[in-house]
């Protein structure tokens, strides 16, 4: 990202040492070290099983970034004891965890703001002509902390981390096989995305737009689906709603006429039995089924026998 470039580093040094500090240089050591946890809907770590990279940013007392540490899987498994970077003793600090911030995530007002509630993750998107709108499976956590006096001291933290985004899987059912390679007769746009969630996790609601997401037919299945897409979150605080949820799922033909339109809240209303979207892992299947008497929106069944297996 364009702002990585920009940014001056101050105290943050290189994010891994891999090897000890110089014993007669100890003004130069690494002191401090920034663990990372993932529990999803559970009580056991997890954070591997769904983090690929955690973006670490730094911040003073007083808000002002002070640089990023960005953190591979390897280096995530293989922290141990290993100061990743310094900090000046007896200074209040707070850190803030992005994870998995890859192709459809950019940092917004990081250097012109001082409130976590200004500093946004976006998709990079947004305004260019004919995107194909995505968000990446992010996750955001914080922590804040007064690093000890004494140039020997050591501070270690854990950060956990908590989900920032919902996966969907889209499916339309009932039309034919695509006649031409790469044409598709239908396409699917969501209205009304939160389009923005802050350094706190909260959603801008302020901020909507229009997701695209790209469509692919599954020759095996028969249909037409999207392919890992995810949206922000749709929950205020583990409860939904409608401000939270404005989203409206359109289908169009090749010639943009709108075929169908409907409220993913509703939608999510009607089938809380089998969806819980304020789980940490929250999942949204839909199925947009087109048949001889019109076009039905539902859980495709699969999804419903799985969870529910006398569900007839």
């Amino acid at each position: 990202m364009k702002l990585w470039k920009n940014i001056v580093w101050m105290l943050l040094l290189v994010p891994v040492l891999t090897t000890g500090c110089i014993k007669d240089n100890l003004d130069d050591c690494h002191n401090v070290t920034i663990y990372f946890q993932y529990l999803a809907d559970g009580d056991k770590d997890v954070l591997y099983q769904y983090m690929d990279k955690v973006d670490l940013y730094v911040f003073d007392e007083g808000g002002h970034i002070l640089g990023v540490g960005t953190y591979n899987q390897d280096q995530l498994k293989n922290f141990s004891a290993i100061p990743s970077f310094k900090l000046t003793p007896g200074r209040r600090y707070k850190v803030v965890a992005v994870g998995n911030a890859y192709d459809h995530t950019q940092v917004v007002n990081l250097e012109s703001s001082t409130s976590f509630d200004e500093i946004y993750i976006q998709s990079p998107y947004w305004g260019v002509p004919d995107p194909v709108i995505n968000h990446d499976d992010n996750y955001l956590g914080q922590q804040e902390f007064v690093m000890p006096e004494g140039n020997l001291t050591m501070y270690r933290d854990t950060v956990t981390l908590y989900s920032a985004h919902v996966d969907v899987d889209i499916e339309i059912t009932g039309l034919p096989a695509p006649q031409t390679r790469g044409e598709l007769p239908v396409n699917v746009r969501i209205e009304n995305s939160n389009a923005q969630t802050s350094f706190n996790n909260e959603i801008n609601l302020d901020e909507k737009g229009t997701c695209y997401p790209e469509l692919i037919y599954d020759a095996e299945r028969g249909c037409y689906r999207t392919d890992d897409f995810a949206l922000f979150r749709m929950d205020n605080s583990g409860n939904l709603h409608p401000d939270w949820c404005e989203h409206e799922l359109v289908v169009a033909d090749a010639e943009g006429t709108e075929l169908f339109r409907g409220s993913i809240y509703d939608f999510i209303t009607r089938n809380r039995e089998y969806i819980d979207i304020t789980k940490q892992e929250a999942y949204l299947p839909i199925e947009i089924q087109f048949n001889e008497i019109g076009i039905t929106i539902k859980l495709p069944a699969w999804y419903v026998e799985d969870i529910d297996p006398d569900w007839q």
